[in-house]
């Protein structure tokens, strides 16, 4: 079957049907109220070094190995610019590459292996190479003003700014289309990435102004893939602290980790350096069970639990504004940009700033007014703004998982695109491989795609879930008092799962590799 249809010269892919979307509903529903209250104490603590494997393990210790993976995506990111830059405005692979392929596979590499992207970055090459004159052996003193990062900002209020700026720029200014401004903001993020490597000490950037850094850092508490000691006592016992320190063998932990107490993938970009600085082998690359650091999340922070919010508002936000419910593309009906256009009359971008606002600013302060009734209900000391930061990595796995939804369906049903783009990436009339003027089948039919964003969306649901039932119980304890201060935080996130379900319901403008 043929996933969309085409009105007025806009491919239109159909929402899910309603059966399906009801009964998405239902399962949503349903493990909200045999899950949240049932008591299970038992959680896996199952853990596999994957650098016993011998092969594994000589790889993770050899200076050269991130070298090797970081290369591949340099160059093609120099192409992706080239292609921006100089390339044809309408034939162009800059897009397609950025927007549909990067862009829409980041989310499922995060969940499969963690903070993947922070070990192949090609900002991180560029700037490491630039600082460090070495492509992989150790300089021990790299081009640098070594400056503190200011304690004001020693939070990631800068990547939240970023991030909203970048989704503004993505949906507003339409730059997902254009192949400039696509390569503009490769650009300015490699400004962003190297400038402060050359002021401020370590990679301080990568700890709190990356977007992209910190949105995949909370994504990765719920990955299968962490960096830890392998034993936590030698670590305690440690003098020399050469995964902090650094030594001949490795750089210092880029943004300021120590394995004493790493107990998070947040922060921890996977450099591997500390395997390489540690005299004790005692880094361990570890598989385990999903959602490990988020189910027992040892140091909640306000700007994390804000930007867990804001996080999903934005992934929302996505969706709803390629449905004709954001903008009708088809025939210019009734939709809330043309109803905020014919009240403000300031034009097309000032509506969609005032709308995506209020889409960033509802949201969180109905949180927040749930959080207060929990705090009245409860009445045991703690506040509002306790609950708020405690109960908002519960949002986490919700906005992950229709993140994928989301991400899942453009991959589907635009990444066979670039098949006949790599033909052609600069528009130059070239044929590489045989490719151009051919059409490829989309990867999933619509069927498929819809089973899929509903069972993503209810296995979030189902994470997020038992995330809160354990931040409930330790917070409100049990009983009836307890089941009523909780019981706001559990509307609040079958409300959240109703809206994703609700958008992936509507029809949407397939806008060609919008993300």
């Amino acid at each position: 079957m043929d996933c969309c249809k085409v009105e007025n010269g806009i491919h239109m892919m159909p929402g899910n049907p309603d059966w399906m979307f009801y009964t998405g509903i239902g399962l949503t529903l349903l493990v909200s109220f045999l899950l949240y209250f049932k008591k299970n104490d038992r959680q896996l603590k199952f853990r596999f070094d994957l650098s016993k494997i011998s092969f594994i393990g000589w790889l993770l210790k050899r200076r050269w190995l991130q070298f090797v993976f970081q290369l591949p995506l340099v160059i093609l990111f120099f192409i992706i610019l080239y292609a921006g830059l100089f390339g044809n405005s309408q034939v162009n692979v800059a897009p397609a590459l950025t927007w549909t392929i990067w862009w829409g596979g980041l989310i499922f590499a995060i969940l499969l292996f963690g903070k993947i992207w922070c070990f192949v970055c090609p900002w991180d090459f560029i700037a490491s190479l630039v600082s460090r004159l070495r492509f992989w052996n150790v300089n021990k003193e790299p081009l640098s003003l070594n400056m503190k990062w200011p304690k004001y900002g020693r939070n990631i209020v800068l990547a939240i700014g970023l991030f909203i700026i970048l989704t503004w720029l993505e949906l507003g200014y339409k730059v997902t289309s254009d192949p400039f401004a696509t390569a503009i903001m490769g650009l300015a993020m490699t400004l962003m990435v190297v400038l402060p490597i050359f002021i401020f000490e370590k990679k301080s950037f990568c700890r709190y102004g990356c977007l992209i850094g910190r949105i995949s850092g909370l994504y990765a508490n719920v990955s299968p893939i962490e960096i830890r000691s392998k034993n936590h006592d030698v670590c305690i016992s440690c003098t020399t602290k050469d995964c902090y320190n650094g030594n001949e063998n490795g750089y210092a932990c880029p943004t300021g980790l120590n394995l004493t107490g790493l107990n998070e993938n947040t922060y921890c970009i996977m450099c591997t350096e500390c395997f390489k600085s540690c005299p004790e082998d005692n880094v361990a690359l570890n598989l385990r069970p999903f959602a490990s650091d988020i189910l027992d999340y040892r140091k909640p922070r306000l700007d994390e639990a804000v930007l867990a919010v804001i996080l999903l508002s934005l992934t929302s936000f996505h969706g709803l504004s390629m449905t004709p419910v954001w903008e009708d593309l088809t025939n210019g009906g009734d939709s809330i940009i043309s109803t905020l256009n014919a009240y403000f009359g300031l034009g097309p971008l000032f509506s969609f700033s005032v709308g995506m606002a209020a889409i960033l600013l509802v949201p969180f302060l109905l949180y927040l007014l749930l959080c207060k009734i929990s705090e009245k209900i409860a009445n045991n000391g703690m506040t509002a703004k306790e609950i708020f930061v405690r109960f908002s990595y519960s949002l986490i796995p919700i906005a992950l998982f229709y993140h994928l939804a989301h991400n899942g369906m453009h991959v589907a049903m635009e990444g066979q695109m670039v098949i006949p783009l790599l033909s052609d990436p600069f528009g130059f009339g070239w044929d590489l491989f045989g490719t151009v003027g051919k059409t490829y089948p989309m990867l999933l039919g619509d069927t498929s795609v819809w089973i899929i964003q509903v069972f993503l969306v209810v296995v979030g649901h189902v994470i997020g879930i038992k995330i809160a039932a354990k931040a409930g119980e330790q917070m409100f304890g049990s009983g009836a008092k307890s089941f009523a201060a909780q019981l706001p935080l559990l509307i609040a996130m079958v409300l959240f799962s109703f809206i994703s379900l609700w958008i992936m319901h509507l029809d949407m403008n397939m806008r060609t590799s919008l993300m």
